[in-house]
């Protein structure tokens, strides 16, 4: 199954996660530059100073047993102080490193900038490749490590993409953002991806889907009726104000406490084998991201992982990592 802008539902290989025991969840970290969100794409003028508020952030998961996954991309591995200190997160077993590719700031440099190559998969399959490869042999040059999952700035994964990962190394893919539609902005269409972990290459490389829920009365048909009849910001407000249906994505980023704690409930029910939390590190650090504009708002940005930390743990949702979801995924896969 590889990555395609599907209109109708397909049919998906889904890994069977039973190893694991018990529905577990992930913390992955889109670690990124510093930028202007509204503004044009650049290949300067971006900065990494909210690198100096990660650990604090490091050290709350600590105190929740939880090992994030640094979704690393060029420009922090360029960045000596995020180089030193997320690699010793790794090396203390505290954390684990995954590769995020923002095309843009990422060499070699052989595409015009627009917002179309600003999602990989629009690029040719063999400068995708090299920039890819470059990204990976510094994040091993860097930090010693070898990486193992990878997510695609803008969640921009194609028909490309896997055969890339499988030649790397890498065995597990988190860019599908389920339910999400970029075609619009020349992205992907994501509308009819599964939630739940699937093969995108039997026993070479997993999905592990960023989580998103459907609430309201009509949430059973959510796909159709949110993704597809109702394609409007306005028209999708009205759904959501009247309970007939509201769209979650599992993330402290515009989703408010009560909401993403209804999320999670109703992943449960889903019978949702893991919950794929995310979010992006600038948002560590106030003004950097829409999200995090005062000292308010990151206050609040820490309440809300506390919160969702307590509310997974007390229903019995312990922290997962990439090393335990590619073991678990590989016990029951048939070869």
């Amino acid at each position: 199954m590889p990555f395609l802008n599907h209109h109708s539902a397909p049919l998906f290989d889904f890994a069977d996660m039973s190893a694991l025991g018990s529905p577990r969840f992930i913390l992955t970290v889109d670690t990124e530059e510093e930028f202007d969100w509204n503004g044009p794409f650049s290949r300067q003028g971006y900065g990494t100073e909210h690198l100096k508020a990660v650990p604090k952030f490091q050290d709350l998961c600590d105190r929740f047993g939880i090992k994030p996954c640094y979704m690393v991309d060029y420009p922090i591995m360029e960045d000596a102080f995020g180089v030193d200190m997320l690699s010793g997160f790794v090396h203390a077993g505290r954390a684990e490193i995954g590769v995020q590719l923002h095309p843009w700031v990422n060499p070699p440099f052989d595409e015009m900038l627009s917002p179309a190559n600003s999602y990989a998969c629009n690029l040719p399959p063999d400068l995708e490749r090299a920039k890819l490869t470059n990204l990976y042999n510094r994040i091993v040059g860097r930090t010693g490590i070898k990486p193992d999952s990878y997510r695609a700035g803008r969640y921009g994964a194609g028909a490309a993409t896997a055969d890339i990962l499988v030649d790397l190394g890498i065995s597990i893919d988190s860019s599908v953002r389920a339910r999400f539609d970029y075609s619009e902005q020349g992205g992907p269409n994501y509308t009819h991806h599964p939630v739940h972990p699937y093969w995108i290459q039997k026993g070479a490389l997993l999905e592990l889907p960023l989580t998103t829920i459907f609430a309201g009365a009509m949430r059973s048909a959510g796909n159709v009726v949110y993704g597809e009849w109702f394609g409007s910001h306005a028209a999708r407000s009205v759904l959501a104000r009247s309970s007939m249906i509201e769209r979650i994505a599992l993330t402290p980023e515009g989703i408010p406490l009560e909401k993403a704690i209804e999320g999670i409930d109703l992943a449960l029910q889903e019978g949702v084998s893991i919950i794929n939390l995310s979010f992006h590190s600038p948002s560590l650090a106030a003004g950097c991201t829409p999200y995090v504009r005062t000292q308010e708002h990151l206050d609040d940005l820490y309440d809300w992982f506390i919160h969702v930390f307590q509310h997974l743990l007390e229903n019995g949702v312990r922290p997962a990592n990439m090393a335990e979801i590619r073991t678990a995924s590989q016990l029951n896969c048939p070869t």
